[in-house]
């Protein structure tokens, strides 16, 4: 006779917002999603498995997409009759440091939900189960930005163009709904099946009216401005634009923009002075302006992402995205 099942605890979203965190130091520690296959669960004979889990609601397991610290991102499928292949980024509450289940964790899953644009992953539902908390969200096949310039290179001017465009809407609109994403970078830019971009990762999301400054700093050094290294208030919509401006450097030339293994006094004069070696790459003059322009060392000067996208350089011709290869093949 089979042994009965334990019953779960099942938290709905509304209610995740409110949950205790579990007591750590509060060294905050970034979840960036790595490639890796090592599992960090020890799962009891009664502690229930991803699969099970994901089963529970009505989704198959497929594959392990990456995994980080605390936190895995899973490929499934929808069991009913849609099919819907997603995405299931699963935080482990146990693993997690107190600072990012206190601030980050409830701030990602008040905002995310509450976005809809095309060129943001979608957010479908969220649920804490045994333990973890489950996202899901959609599923952009062809990878992020970042692997996609590292197996391909840069990416011609006139399609770049097409991206900028798509990354600087999906911006606006966030901040038109006073929401700073506050860490934008290649790896945080997915690609679907028609190699249409989608902002992803709200870990670092805040709310901020447009005269709200920032004390936490957050993001990753190469696309971080002047005023976050420094450790200055800064303001996170003008921290969002420098980073926008990093990445295009990025697409359009496969290069960082600034050195990031130099001395903090040594990034800070590249971000100040401009140097750029332009000769190496054949980008039109419209783009490097706007580029210096983007890289304005003072954030009151800094153009908002409406001025930016207003400038020539976006307003060019620009091709169809569907023309580059694809980064990976859907399953």
């Amino acid at each position: 006779m089979p042994s009965p099942q334990r019953k779960r605890k099942v938290t709905p979203f509304t209610t995740l917002l409110n949950f205790v965190p579990y007591k750590k130091p509060l060294n905050y520690v970034h979840s960036d999603l790595k490639q890796s296959t090592k599992s960090s669960t020890k799962s009891g004979s009664n502690q229930p498995t991803y699969r099970q889990i994901l089963s529970d609601h009505n989704y198959s397991l497929i594959k392990s997409l990456g995994s980080g610290s605390y936190s895995k991102v899973k490929l499934a499928q929808n069991s009913n009759k849609t099919s819907l292949k997603v995405a299931v980024k699963i935080v482990n509450l146990s693993k997690a440091p107190g600072d990012f289940l206190k601030r980050f964790l409830p701030r990602e899953l008040e905002i995310w939900p509450k976005i809809e644009h095309q060129n943001i992953i979608r957010f479908f539902d969220s649920f804490e189960d045994s333990g973890y908390v489950y996202m899901i969200l959609e599923y952009a096949s062809n990878g992020d930005m970042l692997t996609y310039i590292q197996k391909y290179g840069p990416i011609p001017e006139i399609q770049s163009r097409g991206i900028a465009n798509q990354i600087c809407q999906a911006t606006k609109y966030l901040h038109d709904q006073n929401i700073t994403h506050r860490d934008l970078k290649l790896e945080n830019l997915l690609l679907d099946q028609s190699n249409s971009v989608k902002i992803t990762d709200f870990s670092f999301a805040k709310f901020n009216s447009k005269h709200d400054l920032s004390r936490t700093y957050c993001g990753s050094k190469s696309y971080a401005s002047p005023e976050i290294l420094t450790g200055e208030p800064y303001d996170p919509h003008k921290a969002d634009v420098w980073a926008i401006g990093a990445i295009m450097y990025i697409i359009c030339t496969g290069k960082m923009p600034f050195n990031e293994n130099r001395g903090l006094k040594k990034i800070l004069e590249e971000q100040r002075n401009l140097v750029f070696p332009w000769f190496r790459f054949q980008l039109s003059e419209s783009f490097q302006k706007l580029i210096c322009c983007i890289f304005t060392y003072n954030y009151i000067k800094r153009p908002s992402i409406e001025v930016i996208l207003e400038n020539e350089w976006l307003k060019e011709k620009n091709s169809s995205l569907q023309s580059l290869p694809d980064n990976d093949k859907d399953l």
